[in-house]
């Protein structure tokens, strides 16, 4: 079996299943390799999610490394790739694109061999994976935050994520396509709304409903402070939330440090970080209890296996970051964390949940806070015409 063709295949859809979330047009990139025998592969790129646009090119500049290759030999090919570009693509763009490769060679191989790829990465080390809720900001009043937890789990998530920032949903009847837009709560009373809010919601869902915080400081052009994030987690100890994610920006490493050092908190972060290297800082200097991967970005399954392993010399768990996911970055890492023990959750973005029944063969039904094991072929990932039609892309430009 050889490589025959190599494609990028832009995708749009209005994520629209969280009523909390906002109703929006969001976009991806899929990959498909095809060989000259039945089997393709498809793989998704994260980098899609913030600039579509740029992919296709980049796919190009590596299909003629994989044309004409074993698709069965992905560690090689893997490797090929990151070799032969390493001057621009160890981190960022460049490796977000190679992971969207990886991916889809490994489905092509457990379809090939009529597997599911867990199976290829040693088999299941459990009955069914840990995964909760995530669902963008707050709501404000925060009265609404309890209609959200609640939606959650009556669709059977025992554990949900959300911000310390507030937004309010604000749609008009000429423009229902919007982001909730934030709300501006004055620096003192804000710390004490969070906390208002955790609290009414433990006294609502009780001790069997776990909870998350997402501090999104990498995305802030303005970061708070780690004294500031200190007081954070201070502040909401005594809420037992699972984890504090992205308190600061990559970039304060020292910060990390501190905190973690200080937290009763679990902290976590490294959504956006790529490859072995990028995570080591974080790991080696125990920066974090749980590092976070996205399997579309970081460099792919095998890469993120190293991180994980690397995690794991170091005491630090794993939960999965799938939050740009229309199905493949998701369903891989459904795959991984059914295959690994440090794993510790899987998250899932409600707002996507008929995009991902869509493109996932194997459906993501969640009972009592956790999804089965994944049974079919390869990732379980479908990319036809009808869907590629159903998901036409849409130029941000372009769009309402």
């Amino acid at each position: 079996m050889k490589i025959t063709d190599v494609t990028a295949h832009p995708v749009t859809a209005s994520w629209n299943d969280d009523p909390t979330f906002g109703h929006y047009l969001m976009s991806s990139v899929m990959i498909r390799i095809s060989t000259d025998g039945p089997d393709e592969g498809i793989g998704e790129v994260t980098l899609g999610y913030f600039a579509p646009e740029a992919v296709a090119p980049l796919v190009d500049r590596f299909k003629p490394m994989l044309v004409g290759q074993d698709p069965m030999q992905i560690g090689r090919l893997t490797n090929s790739m990151c070799d032969r570009t390493r001057f621009w693509s160890r981190e960022g763009a460049g490796r977000s694109v190679i992971s969207g490769l990886e991916l889809a060679l490994w489905d092509l191989a457990g379809k090939a061999l009529g597997v599911p790829v867990c199976q290829l990465l040693g088999g299941a080390v459990r009955d069914a994976v840990p995964v909760y809720a995530s669902g963008g900001p707050s709501l404000w009043p925060i009265e609404r935050n309890e209609q959200k937890v609640a939606s959650y789990a009556e669709l059977g998530y025992r554990a949900a994520k959300l911000s310390h920032y507030f937004h309010e949903r604000l749609s008009t009847a000429d423009r229902p396509l919007t982001r909730p837009e934030p709300v501006d709560i004055p620096h003192a009373h804000l710390l004490d709304r969070v906390r208002e809010m955790f609290d009414m919601l433990r006294h609502r869902f009780g001790g069997d409903f776990d909870f998350a915080l997402d501090g999104h400081q990498n995305a802030i052009a303005q970061p708070i402070e780690v004294s500031e994030a200190i007081e954070i987690a201070e502040t909401l100890a005594p809420c037992r939330l699972r984890f504090y994610e992205e308190p600061l920006p990559y970039t304060d490493l020292d910060g990390y440090v501190e905190l973690r050092s200080r937290s009763r908190i679990p902290i976590a972060g490294g959504e956006c970080l790529t490859g072995l290297h990028g995570f080591h800082p974080l790991i080696d200097r125990h920066g974090v209890h749980l590092v976070q991967p996205d399997l579309g970005f970081a460099g792919g399954l095998i890469e993120t296996q190293r991180i994980i392993h690397h995690a794991e010399g170091h005491h630090i768990g794993a939960a999965l970051h799938t939050g740009a996911s229309f199905g493949p970055v998701l369903a891989a890492s459904w795959h991984l964390a059914a295959a690994t023990t440090s794993v510790r959750w899987l998250e899932r973005v409600i707002a996507g949940h008929t995009v991902h029944d869509e493109f996932m063969r194997d459906r993501m039904v969640v009972e009592e806070g956790a999804v089965a094991t994944p049974t079919a072929p390869g990732l379980g990932i479908r990319l036809d015409g009808e869907l590629l039609d159903r998901y036409r892309f849409v130029r941000r430009g372009a769009r309402s």
